[in-house]
């Protein structure tokens, strides 16, 4: 039983007129209601489970029984048959035609407690099948708003692409309350954008370019939301570890293929926002670009500065409320694609780099101090988060004038003051953490040395009296003599390195350059070791089961072992260098001028 139908006719005239008013009103609205029955709701249980399970037979029998069940209130959420049977997908594709049958297009637009038609949560599940029988019979649906917006919001919102695209070709941007224009129209743009459906933003954008400019309450700038999606831009993604074991050569092309497409559409987004944005007053320019630009210095984000800067260059002067610039603001966030910038300067970095904040911070207080717990967490091991720490201190150091790098702030503390402060007892684990693991890699690299000195004074296949390898004069016992010898100086050379490490002094100039360079060397080495090693223990192998029906297989088994260690030592000895060599991530990336 509900209103807006022709079940429930008022007597008089005068009545009509007043409900006909009020169906045309919460039709254009999208506050049509059903009244509330007086039965519980126990009662509409037999239709609601037909409507779940796509069953039409079951539901025509109870409709049948009670007509006005078509538009009454099933659940707890105060939805109708129509919303229930909307929401279970393609499945219940045909209860949902047979049922729009029997209705009005005034009843498709009734909506649940939270407002929202049975379109609305076409759009939330992406079922655009069910979305077009609706819109057939009613084409207003699209625009009609419910509590969270328009069905094209909410498809945005639950990530519904394909629904989106669809809506957009459907929903009227004539009829008032626009979905593409002003704040409603910013809000969509913002939950496209949210979605990662970047090449639909730009072409609303395109299409209705006032919304660029439009600021969102809680939300900000369509292009203040783009400068914190970090993993829209090359600079921002994390790399992720290869899994050798999962490797799908097609899956793993098609995703680099789909990730460039995205980084593409999205710096194309951030030229066509920015070149909207130029457009408006000063103070609107100011204050739409000035968000977005620290944002992205904040988490890293090179291209939307390059861009930003690029159209409007007096934005590289901005600064916050703390009076930080893009690189005081990269320096305490640990940005290093974005304080690479300053190398693509002109002579201006040298005046950019003399801000200070109301603490009469300069820049290199800043880089003393420790950055947060989530920026440390990226290097393993303290003693590499100290040398990672120092490679900062000393390339900001380059940028500033002599004077300012023993001057004191408010505090009185010179720069080095403040990093040794901040650093201290960064500085007592690494010293801690570089000694055992030292300590535990010299145990490793001396059972290696003693594997490959046994099997120098065991040799496969025996000696003769006389102390002589029976196998002396066969080419395979040579690339064994050899492999095993190398392996044994490798493994001493590593000890001896190790070893220089646990009794360093452990001062900062170490932790910079010595120390990490000594733990790479060291463990280079070792894996170089246990390479060689395993490769003297396939040709013992071979030595040893080397029938003349067998020769070929047991040499194509033991080359494919060799080649599969080697591979996998490469991958491990790469993950662990990698972080030690740091000092390759400062420099000029790019010859671009910035400004």
């Amino acid at each position: 039983m509900g209103i807006c139908t022709s079940r429930s006719r008022p007597k008089s005239l005068e009545g009509q007129a007043i409900v006909n008013s009020s169906c045309r009103s919460s039709f254009r609205r999208a506050t049509g209601q059903v009244e509330n029955t007086l039965r519980d709701l126990g009662a509409y249980l037999p239709l609601y489970k037909a409507a779940v399970e796509g069953k039409w037979r079951d539901a025509r029998i109870y409709l049948d029984q009670d007509p006005e069940a078509l538009t009454a209130r099933i659940s707890i959420a105060s939805e109708t048959a129509l919303h229930i049977a909307v929401g279970t997908g393609e499945r219940g594709l045909d209860f949902v035609e047979k049922l729009v049958q029997e209705m009005s297009p005034e009843d498709l637009a009734l909506t649940d407690q939270h407002g929202e038609t049975a379109f609305s949560i076409a759009a939330v599940v992406g079922n655009i099948p069910a979305a077009e029988i609706l819109y057939n019979k009613n084409p207003d649906l699209p625009n009609i708003s419910g509590k969270y917006g328009f069905p094209i919001h909410k498809a945005a919102q639950f990530s519904q692409k394909e629904m989106v695209i669809y809506l957009k070709g459907v929903t009227k941007p004539d009829i008032q309350p626009n979905p593409f224009s002003g704040e409603i129209g910013g809000h969509l743009l913002i939950d496209v954008i949210a979605a990662d459906f970047y090449d639909i933003a730009l072409e609303l954008v395109k299409l209705y370019p006032e919304i660029a400019t439009v600021e969102v309450n809680g939300l900000g700038s369509p292009l203040s939301v783009l400068a914190r999606k970090s993993n829209a831009f090359r600079s921002g993604r994390v790399a992720e570890p290869l899994r050798l074991a999962h490797f799908n050569p097609v899956k793993y092309v098609e995703g680099v293929w789909e990730r460039n497409l995205k980084e593409q559409q999205a710096l194309e987004l951030v030229k066509e926002l920015c070149k909207e944005i130029i457009e408006l007053d000063d103070s609107k320019v100011f204050s739409l670009l000035q968000k977005a630009l620290h944002d992205a210095a904040k988490l890293g984000i090179p291209e939307i500065i390059e861009e930003i800067v690029g159209t409007f260059p007096p934005a590289i002067w901005f600064t916050d409320k703390d009076n930080y610039n893009i690189f005081q603001l990269a320096m305490l966030n640990r940005r290093e694609n974005v304080f690479n910038l300053i190398y693509q300067m002109t002579d201006y970095r040298f005046l950019i780099t003399r801000f200070i904040d109301p603490d009469d911070n300069n820049m290199l207080h800043l880089v003393g101090r420790l950055p947060s717990s989530d920026r440390l967490s990226l290097v393993s091991g303290p003693a590499l988060l100290v040398q990672q720490e120092m490679q900062w201190f000393k390339q900001v150091s380059k940028f500033i004038h002599p004077a300012q790098r023993v001057a004191k702030n408010k505090q009185g503390k010179t720069p080095k003051m403040v990093f040794r402060e901040e650093h201290q007892q960064l500085m007592k684990d690494g010293a801690k953490w570089m000694k055992h693991t030292a300590s535990s890699s010299a145990v490793f690299a001396t059972l290696i040395a003693t594997v490959a000195f046994a099997g120098g004074m065991h040799v496969p296949g025996g000696t003769d009296t006389a102390g002589l390898p029976y196998l002396l004069h066969q080419q395979a016992f040579t690339m064994f003599a050899v492999a095993d010898a190398v392996s044994l100086l490798l493994s001493v050379i590593s000890i001896l390195t190790f070893l220089s490490i646990i009794t360093s002094r452990y001062s900062e100039d170490d932790f910079h350059y010595i120390l990490p360079r000594r733990l790479m060397i060291g463990i280079g080495v070792l894996f170089l070791s246990i390479i060689v090693m395993l490769m003297a223990f396939c040709v013992a192998l071979y030595l040893v089961f080397r029938p003349a029906n067998t020769k070929n297989q047991v040499s194509i088994v033991l080359y494919a072992i060799m080649i599969v260690i080697l591979v996998m030592s490469v991958f491990i000895l790469i993950q662990i260098v990698r972080p030690i060599n740091g000092s390759k991530v400062f420099g000029k990336k790019k010859d671009q001028i910035l400004h």
